[in-house]
């Protein structure tokens, strides 16, 4: 067990950052719901790190050792801390209120088909095809006891795989298109949370568990931090939480509440489902593997790095990025999680592992204390933060100024580092692909500004309007 003084100072720091996300949560909103894919991470490894650095020595089963006590906590707070500073800089109310000058809140004229309209109706059109194949298959997941990579792998169709990929995209638009109808009529869009839900169902009925409502719920909310930044305006209060009456009504808070339990409900169920039925434990098995996944794998890794760094100061900074970027396992994928693992249950199992497409969780700050060491880690987990805060300020000053383009492409930028913060991945800015998507993103916004000189949108929200005797005529 950890020593007294040990125990304070973990206790202590894991209090101090649930303090920081509660006064973000209530006095911040726009960091909260902006970055909130993230922030969950975070607290959800934080209380992770603390139950191993105070419960320890605890077994880990898939790295069949046992981890902790110790001091990590208190190390991965701080860093925690560095990644948030720049948030509250570049997304402080004095510089979302300047935005809001050229706030479009242009309602489209009668008879006006929208871009949200079209949106709806290649999307049910789309949620259509998922639902036909799973029919037309037949082999139902949920009913079949099969993992959900196996269905994927095997049996799924090519929407159903382009679902998996691009899915976290198509529920970030919609949570735009959903935000701009609030923003321009005035009007909660109950087409938008109806098509959410109909989408968790299918990933419930696909295997799915936790993480598929998790990122798709926190994919769509993301534009609503535009929704409050322009209620709330600079009227900022000091009572706690007064953003929320503030910026939605009754019956949306209702209709939000019915979308997150649906989504708890079926994490539940798709959890236990894939313990009792699918992996087939038994008794107190289930319990217990449901207790390991939830406090010991997000942190089992970052901890066992921890150790072997700070405790033994065992890094070797060229072989970590020759690992990394040159000379992996499998390059096609995130590199962190195979050297983490390599050091930790040796090659043979890593490869198994990362060849059957399975890999342990976490790997952010980790791999940068293993890739910069213990003391040149630190300016770059800050300027990893400080790009993550800038292009997480384009989402939001793009939904609510209708530069919808350069809030998905800056989306689409972001994404990288999420799976950094989730998953410590690195080497995605070695990609080609991700350079386009960068070169994308600065045209988007060359273009948007220029276009908005003269009061034209690059994306128009009003498309075309279809008179009475059917004849199609351009906006």
């Amino acid at each position: 067990m950890a020593t007294v003084p040990e125990q304070i100072a973990v206790a202590a720091s894991g209090a101090a950052f649930v303090l920081c996300i509660l006064y973000i949560a209530a006095y911040r909103p726009v960091i909260l719901i902006g970055f909130f894919f993230i922030l969950f991470t975070l607290v959800w490894r934080t209380a992770a790190t603390m139950f191993i650095d105070l419960a320890g020595p605890v077994l880990s089963s898939q790295t069949d050792r046992y981890v902790g006590p110790g001091m990590a906590t208190p190390l991965h707070v701080l860093a925690y801390f560095v990644t948030l500073a720049p948030f509250f800089f570049l997304l402080r109310p004095a510089a979302v209120q300047h935005w809001l000058h050229d706030a479009d809140r242009e309602r489209a004229a009668p008879g006006m088909i929208t871009l949200s309209g079209i949106t709806v109706v290649v999307s049910f059109i789309f949620l259509g095809s998922l639902y036909f194949d799973l029919i037309r298959i037949g082999s139902i997941p949920l009913f079949a006891r099969l993992e959900r990579f196996v269905y994927t792998a095997q049996y799924a169709g090519a929407a159903h795989r382009w679902l998996i990929l691009y899915g976290n995209f198509v529920t970030f638009w919609w949570g735009v298109m959903f935000a701009a109808e609030r923003l321009r009529n005035h009007r909660i869009d109950i087409r938008y949370l109806g098509m959410l839900g109909i989408l968790m169902v299918y990933m419930f009925l696909t295997g799915n568990r936790f993480s598929a409502f998790y990122s798709f719920c926190s994919f769509f909310v993301i534009p609503l931090a535009a929704v409050i930044a322009v209620d709330i305006r600079d009227n900022r209060s000091v009572v706690p939480f007064s953003w929320v009456g503030r910026t939605f009504r009754r019956r949306e808070l209702i209709a939000f509440g019915a979308v997150a339990a649906l989504a708890a409900i079926a994490s539940a169920v798709g959890i236990y489902n894939n313990l009792a039925n699918v992996r087939q434990f038994q008794g107190d098995e289930i319990l217990s593997q449901f207790w390991e996944r939830l406090l010991v794998q997000p942190s089992e890794l970052g901890w066992i790095s921890y150790d072997r760094v700070f405790n033994f100061g065992q890094w070797q900074p060229d072989r970590v990025f020759d690992f990394l970027f040159q000379a992996p396992l499998d390059a096609s994928k995130n590199t962190t999680p195979q050297f983490l693992m390599l050091e930790t249950i040796g090659e043979p199992r890593t490869y198994e592992h990362i060849s059957g497409g399975f890999q342990f969780a976490g790997g952010f700050p980790e791999i940068f204390f293993e890739l910069f060491g213990p003391l040149y880690a630190w300016p770059f987990i800050f300027g990893a933060g400080y790009i993550a805060a800038g292009l997480t300020a384009v989402v939001v000053k793009g939904v609510i100024q209708g530069r919808y383009a350069s809030a998905f492409l800056s989306l689409y930028v972001l994404f990288g580092f999420y799976v950094m913060y989730i998953g410590g991945m690195l080497n995605f800015i070695m990609t080609p692909v991700y350079w386009i998507k960068i070169a994308a993103l600065a045209i988007a916004l060359l273009m948007e500004a220029r276009l908005a000189r003269a009061g034209l949108p690059l994306v128009p929200w009003a498309l075309f309007r279809v008179p009475a005797f059917g004849k199609v005529r351009a906006a």
